[in-house]
């Protein structure tokens, strides 16, 4: 979060990270709480830096389960959504099925995903104007300074189209990858391009040397059992507290 910010601002409370770029996307403009010894000092932090921004949304991430329970209560009295996420460490072994063979993952460039970017974000904001859908498009490109080595892997359909893809993001130095974005098109969801894409990813992290192999999932959508099929283990509970604009 700090990598890809324009500007952090940081409390005894945790930090906020701001984009003048990208003032729609709520990832690039929020408040991360890290310590939360005064909940009600929390609420008031992130309000006050985020208003005093100018954002009409408001974000807030708590990564640890009891602080973001104690603090939920609070929140959603004043018109927060409440999302859990969790984050899953592959324990290293082999999943309970290989990837298909057949299936053929490559490295893709930043601009072949902006295709599939786009229909993402109009099916997820089908409200949003066209303004704020290339925003949220265009701002992929603070991601490749989000680790010393990115790369976006994905399946190409007959026609070169991008069909299912993620983002693999390599520490080597400190022995830790990250696995994200996981997505395929509706279209071609059931052939098995996803988990192909995440072997080699897991292949990729394991020849860099990261014994730490972790990605982050919806608690409460179905990837969450998808990704457990494939040896990731939940270790942690992310909380996610967002307020819409009115």
């Amino acid at each position: 979060m700090r990598s890809q910010a324009e500007r952090i601002v940081d409390t005894p409370a945790g930090f906020a990270v701001f984009s003048d770029t990208y003032r729609h996307s709520y990832d690039h403009n929020k408040f991360v709480v890290t310590h939360a010894d005064d909940l009600r000092n929390v609420s008031d932090t992130a309000e006050r830096l985020l208003a005093a921004e100018g954002c009409m949304h408001r974000s807030i991430v708590v990564h640890d389960e009891r602080p973001g329970d104690l603090l939920a209560p609070q929140l959603l009295d004043t018109g927060h959504l409440h999302e859990r996420d969790v984050l899953m460490r592959h324990d290293g072994q082999a999943a309970d099925r290989p990837a298909d063979t057949a299936v053929t993952v490559d490295e893709i460039a930043l601009d072949e995903l902006r295709d599939s970017d786009r229909d993402t974000w109009q099916t997820r904001l089908p409200q949003a104007s066209a303004e704020v859908i290339e925003q949220l498009v265009d701002r992929r490109v603070t991601r490749l300074r989000a680790a010393p080595q990115v790369t976006f892997l994905g399946v190409r359909d007959e026609n070169d189209r991008v069909v299912a893809h993620a983002d693999l993001y390599l520490d080597a130095a400190a022995g830790i990858a990250q696995i994200e974005d996981v997505q395929t098109r509706p279209a071609h969801q059931g052939r098995g391009l996803a988990r192909a894409v995440l072997d080699t990813a897991l292949r990729r992290a394991r020849h860099a040397g990261c014994d730490l192999v972790f990605l982050e999932a919806s608690a409460d959508d179905w990837p969450r059992r998808f990704y457990a099929r494939l040896g990731f283990r939940e270790i942690a509970v992310a909380h996610l507290f967002t307020r819409l604009p009115a």
